[in-house]
């Protein structure tokens, strides 16, 4: 029986504060959801094992704190990122707009 490949990937999930990121990561991971609000400091992580085709994912997905003074994680936290997963709030207009600035700074750190 041939032993399945395990591919790393990280992921960072990012997109202003409160809009929801670390209740996504939760969710997605451990099935769970708080109305409580935490604010995110710096940032964290959780792995899920996924399986697709014949292959296994560890999916590291990192959570970002959304405040402009934690952008100075820059390199080190962008570093070895394959994606992002960018969030915003359905109720702020302003949260979606900033999603490009998001993109562009994924784009030029990772």
């Amino acid at each position: 029986m041939a032993s399945r490949r395990r591919t790393l990937l990280k992921v960072i999930i990012l997109g202003d504060s409160g809009v929801g990121k670390t209740s996504l990561m939760n969710q997605y991971v451990n099935k769970k959801f708080s109305n409580q609000y935490k604010a995110t400091i710096g940032a964290d992580f959780l792995t899920k094992e996924v399986q697709f085709e014949d292959r296994l994912f560890t999916l590291q997905i990192w959570d970002t704190a959304g405040q402009e003074r934690f952008q100075s994680l820059g390199v080190a936290f962008y570093r070895g990122a394959d994606c992002c997963v960018l969030v915003y709030d359905v109720n702020s207009m302003k949260s979606f707009d900033n999603l490009n600035n998001w993109r562009e700074e994924f784009l030029i750190q990772g």
